[in-house]
């Protein structure tokens, strides 16, 4: 007849009833996201690891992930490339100041409007006679 320690059953009971970090989503989420991201700033670093750190096969895959992609984009986290943009380089960029626009506008259409009446008298004269 065997004989039952109720504590050790107690053990195996909590221990079974406690998640493992795989069954975390979270959790998994958050190691995958750490070693990628020290896998990308590995490949920006100055010095190059020649090995991966890690020893576990999901935070191995990760950095490894992080590395190729950081390979092939460049690093973004600071504005240390020059930028030789134009400087009006939007559409909506200008030297005019929005009330000259406005009076330009203005009087352009003014111009238009009197020379579409001026052709219009003009075609009811020349009609009439």
């Amino acid at each position: 007849m065997a004989t039952h320690d109720t504590s050790n059953w107690w053990a195996r009971l909590t221990r079974r009833s406690e998640p493992s970090v795989l069954q975390q989503p979270d959790a998994v989420v958050a190691t995958w996201k750490a070693a990628w991201l020290k896998g990308a700033h590995a490949a920006w670093g100055s010095h190059r690891p020649v090995a991966n750190p890690y020893h576990t096969e999901m935070e191995r895959a990760a950095w490894q992930a992080g590395w190729k992609w950081a390979e092939l984009n460049p690093d973004r986290r600071s504005n240390r490339a020059p930028r030789f943009a134009h400087p009006r380089r939007r559409a909506m960029d200008s030297s005019l100041t929005a009330s000259l626009k406005r009076a330009a506008a203005v009087g352009a259409t003014g111009v238009t409007l009197y020379a579409i009446s001026k052709a219009l008298r003009r075609w009811s004269r020349v009609r009439e006679s």
